[in-house]
C-alpha cells in the first residue's frame, strides 16, 4: 500500500472506484446493457452499490481511433475479454 494507489477499476462491465467512507469498491458505472444483477453474479465480494447506478458513456470515435491504433493495434483487449 505504501507505494500503490488504486483509485479506479475498469472491467469488461464496469467502472468502479473506492469513494465510499471506508474505502469498500463502488460501483461508479456500468457499461451500457449490463445490470447490477450481472456484475454480483461476477464479483466474489460485496460491492457498495448506489441507489442510482449511471451507465458508462461510449467512447467518441476519436477516443476508439487512439485505442484501436495506438493503444492496442494488436486487438489484445478484444481477445482477453469478448464482446
Amino acid at each position: 500500500r505504501k507505494f500503490h494507489e488504486i483509485r479506479c477499476v475498469i472491467t469488461n462491465l464496469g467502472v468502479f472506484d473506492f469513494q465510499t467512507p471506508d474505502n469498500r469498491m463502488r460501483i461508479k458505472s456500468l457499461h451500457p446493457g449490463v445490470t447490477v444483477e450481472e456484475v454480483i453474479e461476477n464479483t466474489g465480494f460485496e460491492l457498495v452499490i448506489p441507489d442510482e447506478v449511471p451507465t458508462t458513456r461510449l467512447p467518441t470515435d476519436e477516443e476508439l481511433k487512439l485505442i484501436r491504433t495506438v493503444l492496442d493495434p494488436s486487438g489484445w483487449a478484444a481477445k482477453e475479454v469478448p464482446a
